[in-house]
């Protein structure tokens, strides 16, 4: 049955760079699924984090975010770090991403006791913790 309604939609053409005329209806039925309040939907992994990001910290008034090493968030500038030489601070992933993009990013060790005591120390200092359950580049 996907195979037939992806077929009759293709009759009617793809849309690029617009929201689909569907998408009010399908983020309807996705919120009584689940019972979430809203939904949105983005093109890409990185668009979702970068809103999900701007959103966190618009909402909470905070800068800081924290990472794990090993993690994938996508290629958003402001999520490409690594652990500093000095604890509790970053360095930019890539050439390129420059250093104030990642200034308010802790990154931590995936699984370590340690990483929640940071955590929970640094509550009040945080907009929001990106976690990757099973780690792409671990798993």
């Amino acid at each position: 049955f996907v195979l037939t309604e992806i077929q009759q939609q293709m009759q009617h053409g793809i849309g690029l760079g617009m929201q689909s005329n569907i998408a009010a209806e399908t983020a309807a039925l996705i919120c009584e699924m689940t019972g979430v309040e809203r939904v949105a939907f983005s093109n890409t992994g990185t668009e979702a984090i970068m809103a999900a990001v701007r959103i966190a910290r618009s909402r909470t008034k905070r800068q800081k975010i924290v990472i794990f090493a090993g993690s994938y968030h996508g290629t958003f500038d402001g999520i490409l770090a690594r652990a500093g030489e000095e604890a509790g601070t970053a360095e930019p992933l890539s050439l390129g991403t420059l250093s104030g993009m990642v200034e308010d990013v802790i990154v931590l060790t995936y699984g370590a006791e340690e990483s929640l005591e940071i955590i929970a120390e640094q509550a009040d200092n945080l907009a929001a913790v990106l976690v990757e359950p099973v780690q792409s580049r671990k798993p």
